[in-house]
């Protein structure tokens, strides 16, 4: 297994004198990683670290640490390790279990690099999870950027496996005799990621052997024509700024448009990975009739006049009481009346606060709670307006939300409430 002509080919190697991070989990691929630069830099003058969190997800999780921490004792290497409990983060950042235990990683293994001074961090991304990345996100749906997989080069992000098949590291691995752990969730079907490569993957290279490398080899010229579009797209922005002129944006070729949006973002601080189509959708809407519209990350699409500009949100709004007669929470006025309304079950006191991931509500005729993330998400409200929807609650617990409706709790009704949006 050779892998400097790739991370040649990529500039993936540190100045001499430098220092490469690796993250290791302990599994086949990012040992077999770890070895390997480890021996490489021996040879070209570089330092090797590597870095292992915990998400407090197995049990086994003491035994991967284990294998981690004696090889780089053995091997005189610098080791960082973390630990994030990734249920209890899905929960507070509102993501799922997936999305929360990769960001935990990349703060981890960023927040690491910046205190060993490393040149760059390598993750063991090899070419099968190239392929099967690629088909995933083709199945989902996607456009061109999805269809150009994983990058080798992002910021200070490498992957020097990227263009490897499984089959070598497998070969470089029993002959060095490197230790590593399973993970046990490599197993479970319930990933669709190992559905895909458990029972899918078989059958398509039993109608081509090359199907990994072709799918991988097609990601790379999709690569290269997505980012020749990112360029024809920036040269319609202006040089500086997340602000542009609607008729710019609305008569730019359509294959443009999400584009120039998603820079824009990328501009005012967004997260573009957050930015799903129904966010470009509804942006374009916006576009076309002015107004307000939040976005994930943090950014607040404005469009007045003849400009449509990015700023940053405004922090969520605190939880206030209610008092009978008018009350003002962001831009809602709320009314609570105790002759006429919406019913607010509970006999108070009363508080309006944003939402939150934890939030459960019993609807009247439903068969018993569920969580107001999935009664937004039924009641067909956007997305981009969650955060700034008043949540009606007593004793902190959510009774009414506009657009949903008032909780069932059994309660005598003592007030009624109604809720508009400023004019």
């Amino acid at each position: 297994m050779d892998l400097l002509p790739w991370m040649t080919q990529w500039d993936m190697l540190p100045p001499k004198g430098g220092t490469i991070l690796c993250a290791v989990s302990g599994g086949r691929d990012s040992m077999c990683l770890l070895h390997y630069l480890h021996r490489l830099g021996r040879e070209r003058g570089f330092t090797v670290a590597a870095a292992h969190l915990d998400h407090h997800m197995r049990p086994t999780a003491e035994r991967d640490v284990a294998i981690v921490t004696d090889f780089c004792r053995a091997n005189h290497i610098p080791l960082r390790t973390g630990v994030t409990p990734v249920y209890e983060k899905a929960e507070e950042w509102r993501l799922t279990v997936e999305e929360a235990g990769r960001r935990a990683r990349y703060e981890f293994l960023a927040a690491a690099a910046n205190e060993l001074h490393a040149d760059r961090i390598a993750t063991a991304h090899h070419q099968n999870d190239q392929a099967e990345t690629v088909l995933l996100n083709l199945l989902r749906g996607t456009g061109p950027a999805g269809l150009a997989g994983i990058p080798p080069v992002r910021d200070n992000f490498i992957r020097p496996l990227l263009n490897t098949p499984r089959s070598e590291i497998e070969a470089y691995v029993a002959e060095n005799r490197i230790p590593y752990a399973d993970d046990e969730t490599n197993f479970n079907l319930h990933y669709a990621r190992n559905r895909l490569r458990r029972s899918l993957w078989p059958l398509l290279e039993d109608i081509n052997p090359q199907a990994t490398a072709h799918i991988a080899a097609a990601a790379a010229i999709l690569r290269q024509e997505d980012a020749y579009l990112d360029c024809l797209a920036a040269a319609c922005l202006p040089p500086e700024g997340a602000a542009i002129g609607r008729e710019t944006l609305l008569s730019a070729p359509e294959a443009l448009q999400g584009r120039l949006l998603r820079q824009l973002i990328d501009r005012a601080g967004g997260g573009k990975k957050d930015v799903s189509a129904s966010h470009l959708r509804a942006l374009l809407a916006l576009c076309r009739s002015g107004g307000t519209l939040p976005l994930p990350g943090g950014v607040t699409a404005v469009c007045r006049g003849d400009t449509l500009r990015l700023v940053p949100t405004a922090p969520p709004l605190p939880e206030q009481p209610l008092r009978e007669g008018a009350n003002r929470w962001g831009d809602y006025h709320i009314i609570l009346s105790s002759q006429q309304g919406d019913p607010l079950p509970g006999p108070g006191p009363f508080t309006v606060r944003p939402w939150q991931g934890r939030d459960r509500m019993t609807l009247p005729g439903s068969r018993g709670s569920r969580s107001v993330k999935r009664l937004l998400t039924d009641a067909a409200i956007p997305r981009e307006r969650w955060d700034g929807l008043p949540v009606i609650c007593c004793g902190g617990k959510p009774v009414y939300i506009p657009g949903v409706g008032a909780a069932e709790t059994g309660e005598t009704i003592h007030y009624y409430t109604s809720v508009t949006m400023e004019e």
